[in-house]
């Protein structure tokens, strides 16, 4: 028979419970742990920065992601669940404006408030972001507010913060652009799979830039007679005249519907850039016939600086067909970090750094860094190239329950050797850093395979 003093620890096993590690297998989600979600959310949106112009805590934010790291392994099937718990408190908590003033959106940045003129209203609509025009000292957000309208959507027409060249592609416009399509989301629950940029001019060269550098959160783009950047000069005649085109943009845009178009007697926006990238996209179809199919792009002859008959019209129109494939099977993903133009003395931000594109993440980024991804049921092939190679190391693929079969094993396949075969389990620290990645409920993921 066992002792007094055996019973007495077999008792207090059963009552308190043993100090050990939290068991193998998910969590179920009951009512306690739903209220503990719920206390996760309200930390998540309290830590995140109301814009891209506010730095974020980053030790708080380590901290915050070991306590989710810590939670482990979710319930299969429980993404939207998880989600629901998060989602909802993002109208009130989440990416939000300062303030509003006679149709206007503002936002407070370090070069003071910014503005953007707001149209339309209603839930679960698109949303067009119009680019106005312009150059060093001019350009009004009234030019894109009468012009880039779509159906069914809402329109964001900013003020450019610095009235520079392409002031859209630089630190500052960029930082703009992505708190505004947040802010969207969150606030007019816009659908994240109807986000169009549009523009003519500067304008549209800052839609190409938004096109190249996050086709991931578009539908699609009309970059309309603009310029990208390219060396000796973005403004040339001639696509022989170009010496080297910005890397990082092009390559990008294999799964984005565009349309868009240029005067081949353009003296504002010379047409020797957007002939230059004709054909390279020409040499990107013969490569990849299935991709950059539905990039539309037409020249006009004797057209100078202005739209072309019954544009821009048609180009809308086709953009209001179009919905963010946001799971595409092949990914091309060429990386900048450091796109023109370069901040200068009178900029206080620094630039952006894309970690997340489409179902991959890279948490370590670096210049001219080319990724080909191709998902083929559960198995997923990557190649790198170039300056890449051996550097694979931050490299994960994102996934969840719509894009593979859960009860079989996944396989990735690395330059042709098989790197990893099982099952990833769904996890909570994996779907925030996800949500955070992009504030977008359609490209959220639960698991994580890391390479």
């Amino acid at each position: 028979m066992p002792s007094v003093r055996a019973l007495f620890v077999l008792v207090f096993l059963v009552v308190v419970g043993p100090d050990l590690p939290a068991q193998d297998g998910p969590r179920a989600l009951d009512r306690a742990a739903l209220k503990e979600l719920g206390d996760l959310a309200r930390e998540f949106w309290k830590l995140r920065p109301p814009s891209y112009f506010v730095d974020r805590d980053q030790a708080a934010w380590e901290a915050y992601m070991a306590k989710l790291g810590a939670w482990g392994e979710l319930p299969e099937g429980s993404l939207e669940t998880v989600l629901d718990q998060f989602w909802k408190l993002a109208a009130r908590s989440g990416p939000s404006l300062a303030k509003k003033q006679g149709g206007k959106g503002i936002i407070e940045t370090p070069y003071g408030d910014a503005w953007f003129y707001m149209k339309g209203s209603g839930r679960k609509k698109g949303l067009v972001l119009g680019l106005h025009g312009g150059g060093e000292g001019a350009g009004s957000a009234d030019e894109a507010a009468g012009k880039w309208s779509a159906k069914n959507c809402i329109g964001f027409y900013p003020q450019g913060i610095r009235l520079v060249h392409d002031t859209w592609n630089t630190v500052h416009g960029e930082r703009f652009l992505l708190s505004m399509i947040e802010i969207a989301k969150c606030q007019f629950g816009i659908d994240p799979d109807r986000v169009y940029t549009m523009g003519f001019s500067m304008g549209g060269t800052g839609s190409w830039f938004m096109a190249g550098r996050h086709p991931d959160l578009l539908a699609g783009s009309s970059p309309c007679a603009g310029v990208l950047m390219a060396e000796p000069k973005s403004q040339l005649p001639r696509k022989e005249d170009i010496v080297k085109l910005q890397h990082g943009f092009v390559p990008n845009v294999r799964n984005l519907a565009m349309w868009y178009y240029i005067g081949l007697s353009d003296r504002n926006c010379m047409p020797g850039t957007y002939l230059y990238v004709a054909d390279l996209l020409e040499e990107l179809r013969r490569d990849d016939p299935e991709g950059y199919q539905e990039v539309h792009f037409k020249t006009y002859e004797g057209l100078a600086h202005s739209f072309p008959p019954g544009e821009p019209q048609a180009g809308i129109a086709f953009l209001e067909q179009q919905t963010r494939k946001a799971f595409p099977k092949k990914l091309v993903w060429e990386y900048c970090a450091w796109p023109f133009p370069r901040r200068d003395d009178a900029d206080k931000v620094t630039r952006y750094q894309k970690t997340h594109f489409y179902w991959l993440r890279c948490s370590n980024p670096f210049e001219q860094q080319v990724i080909r991804a191709e998902q083929e049921g559960n198995t997923f092939k990557l190649r790198f190239e170039g300056r890449t190679r051996n550097k694979e190391k931050g490299i994960s693929i994102m996934l969840n329950p719509k894009m593979i079969d859960v009860a079989q094993d996944v396989v990735v396949i690395l330059d042709g050797q098989e790197v990893y075969r099982g099952r990833p389990k769904p996890r909570l620290d994996v779907l925030v850093d996800s949500l955070d990645a992009k504030v977008d409920t359609t490209l959220v993921f639960d698991r994580r395979i890391d390479l």
